[in-house]
């Protein structure tokens, strides 16, 4: 039987969130999609209304009941309601309970293992769930998918990536601070270590984001990267960018650390505040942009993968979400279980990006020669030669 909604979002006010909603427009008819907010701003409201979707102002998340009948009345969900590692069971929970296929963004290490021990109630429910299919995680695990399909498997997947200061939202630092505590590939967490402890390399981005020192955070793919493919370790690093606003979120990540006793979300939420006022001294300067490298490799020879361009954070995560739920809606991702974004076929990922996508991006694809970047690829050419091997 057919449900009344072909796909419900939840937290569909959130910046990610909208851009999500206006890739899904470009990309397919969203009449039968209900887009759920606990508290709707007037203008998002109205520009959501504006593609022409059903809207509706409610909190499931704080009524098992509700939520569990809104599960049962749509295909698929898409929970855009962060952070994860405060939310990552509950609507996941009520999907599977509900038979319906789930897609999230989850971009937090230390929930990631234990959504995936849901995999065999999934697939006893016939459900499939995609978690993590943003930017990073998301076309960072495709993109190594694509290199190790290429290479026919890899030894290490090196990631490295930074943002722009001015893309800092308080949800967004939330989680930034939230990935100094590095996880195990068992799923255990470790206290933020000071910042003169940290493992920090300098990398040299394309374009306007250039040198930057990142380090190492805890993020999905070193989880789900050598659980879903033939590759022996996978290691991650990021930055805010410029240095002067990381050094300060660094320390103050060391304070409002969660697995130090006495830390408490209020004081979390204090030190937010605090951070976004020292943000303000550079929203007046140059964007920096956003910048992502990735080595897949063995002993220095591979594939790597480097961009830097002035793509907003939300633009970035929004849009590869648009067309994972374009994918589970016509059937093109593997049934029955939860998948990283990993899983998933590059050939068609990559073409339902192309109906939701604006444009533009800037990726490079390269070999990888004793560890020096050398002859110039192309991504189409990668998914040819894996068609043509097929």
């Amino acid at each position: 039987m057919k449900r009344e909604f072909d796909v419900v979002v939840i937290g569909a006010g959130g910046r990610q969130a909208q851009a999500m909603l206006a890739a899904a427009a470009r990309g397919t008819d969203v009449a039968r999609w209900l887009a759920i907010d606990r508290a709707w701003r007037p203008e998002t409201l109205a520009a959501t209304r504006a593609l022409g979707m059903q809207t509706r102002e409610q909190d499931p998340l704080a009524d098992g009941g509700t939520l569990d009948m809104l599960m049962r009345s749509t295909a698929i969900v898409a929970n855009l309601a962060g952070p994860y590692y405060r939310t990552g069971f509950t609507v996941l929970d009520a999907a599977i309970a509900a038979g319906t296929d789930y897609l999230d963004i989850c971009d937090d290490a230390d929930i990631t293992v234990p959504i995936l021990s849901r995999d065999d109630a999934a697939k006893a429910a016939g459900v499939t769930a995609i978690i993590g299919l943003g930017s990073t995680p998301g076309v960072s695990n495709i993109l190594i998918r694509l290199a190790v399909d290429h290479l026919n498997g890899a030894d290490d997947v090196e990631i490295a990536w930074v943002v722009d200061a001015k893309d800092m939202t308080e949800a967004a630092t939330k989680h930034f601070w939230h990935c100094f505590n590095l996880v195990d590939f068992d799923g255990t967490v470790h206290p933020v270590p000071l910042p003169g402890e940290m493992d920090s390399r300098v990398v040299d981005f394309p374009g306007s984001v250039g040198r930057q020192t990142v380090v190492k955070l805890a993020h999905p793919e070193p989880l789900t990267v050598p659980r879903f493919l033939p590759v022996k370790r996978a290691v991650n690093y990021g930055a805010i960018a410029p240095i002067d606003a990381h050094a300060v979120a660094a320390a103050l990540a060391a304070v409002a650390d969660e697995q130090q006793p006495g830390s408490t979300e209020q004081r979390t939420d204090m030190l937010v505040r605090a951070f976004q006022q020292f943000l303000t001294r550079f929203k007046g300067g140059e964007r920096i942009g956003s910048g992502l490298q990735i080595d897949v490799h063995t002993n220095g020879n591979g594939l790597r993968y480097a961009s830097g361009a002035d793509t907003s954070m939300e633009e970035a995560t929004g849009v590869p979400a648009a067309a994972g739920v374009i994918m589970l809606a016509e059937g093109d991702t593997p049934r029955g279980g939860v998948f990283a974004p990993e899983a998933l076929s590059p050939g068609k990922f990559f073409a339902a990006l192309r109906r939701v996508s604006l444009g533009g991006g800037g990726l490079g694809v390269y070999r990888l020669e004793n560890g020096r970047q050398g002859e110039k690829l192309r991504i189409r050419d990668l998914m040819a030669d894996r068609s043509e091997a097929a």
